[in-house]
């Protein structure tokens, strides 16, 4: 019973990321949805990966080396918008169109 649980608590903050990216003109909000959407798939298949008895270990740091890769790029985009003077404002990304 708790896996049905931890599944709709990984799907609905699912949804709260997709609504978040869907809605938000901000990066900082852009990237907390993005970050949102890393979490419920880590959680959904943390409780798939533990109901079946596999070694959650290695799960584990495959999810948290994702996790600062995707960090690190968030890191670099953000301080390049906010140096060349564009700031945080994803609906001005247009000017960098090749």
């Amino acid at each position: 019973m708790i896996v049905l649980y931890m599944i709709i608590i990984g799907f609905a903050i699912l949804a709260a990321g997709i609504s978040g990216i869907a809605t938000s003109k901000n990066f900082l909000v852009i990237m907390f949805s993005i970050e949102l959407i890393i979490i419920a798939a880590s959680l959904i298949g943390l409780t798939l990966y533990s109901s079946y008895g596999g070694d959650i270990i290695l799960l584990l740091i495959s999810i948290w080396s994702i996790a600062s890769v995707e960090l690190i790029a968030a890191i670099a985009l953000y301080r390049y918008l906010v140096k060349s003077g564009n700031g945080l404002d994803v609906s001005k990304l247009s000017k960098y169109k090749g």
